[in-house]
């Protein structure tokens, strides 16, 4: 494991580049309005006035969407995987097995992936950690209901989408909708790492069993080492693309 000095130092250059490049990127933005009022300026007279805003923005519409996909992108790169500086000397385990609806209609494991990874994002948390955290929590499944009645991907408790859904997504939310139970959970996650100021551990054993649990890892019940080691070990292999999707 990377000790926390060489993680701190190795993560400054990252957030460097990511101002470098989503600046970069807006600049050409601009640049590409200014283009565009030019195009405008020079269309010849005999075009309507309709005609000329149409091609303008089409072309500011464009220009713009390529753009914005750079920004995110810089944005991602940002994101490292925060370090977990413990080792276990037993192998953490399986993830566990999950109640699953037999009835419900199967979704491409990749829709899903893709879909944690858009949630992370959005929440600028590390999508690889937010992967590891639902594969082991249902195996990204979505009819998962475990036996406290956790609900689907991110295995979360009605009450708690009933509190944190709001205080954290400013609104309600439905976590039977998997769109909204994969972002709650990816929000959840990004908020305790903030309240623990990037202390993974804590983080994740919060999410595992509440504030209560969050303790360091030497007073960790064994099942949340288990929890926390497991999780860090999936995200670690999806980094490296030896994840199970």
């Amino acid at each position: 494991m990377r000790s926390r000095t060489a993680s701190s130092s190795s993560s400054a250059r990252p957030k460097r580049d990511l101002y470098t490049a989503a600046g970069y990127f807006r600049e050409i933005r601009c640049v590409c309005i200014q283009i565009a009022a030019s195009l405008v300026a020079e269309l010849d007279d005999s075009v309507s006035h309709l005609m000329r805003i149409v091609c303008a923005l089409g072309f500011v519409a464009l220009c713009a969407a390529a753009c914005t996909q750079g920004v995110v992108s810089a944005q991602s790169s940002d994101m490292s995987l925060p370090p977990l500086d413990q080792q276990m000397t037993i192998d953490p385990g399986t993830p566990p097995s999950p109640s699953i609806d037999p009835n419900a209609p199967p979704l491409d494991l990749r829709v899903v992936k893709s879909m944690i990874y858009a949630s992370a994002v959005k929440h600028r948390v590390n999508p690889y950690l937010v992967m590891g955290l639902g594969w082991w929590e249902s195996g990204w499944n979505q009819s998962a209901v475990s036996s406290a009645g956790a609900i689907g991907v991110m295995q979360i408790m009605p009450a708690t989408g009933d509190s944190e859904g709001p205080m954290l997504m400013r609104r309600q939310v439905n976590i039977h909708d998997l769109a909204d139970n994969i972002e709650l959970g990816a929000a959840i996650i990004k908020y305790n790492l903030d309240g623990y100021h990037g202390d993974l551990v804590r983080a994740l054993a919060d999410y595992y069993g509440g504030p209560t649990m969050a303790t360091d890892w030497n007073h960790l019940r064994a099942d949340a080492k288990r929890y926390v080691y497991g999780i860090y070990q999936l995200a670690v292999a999806f980094r490296d693309g030896r994840g199970p999707v």
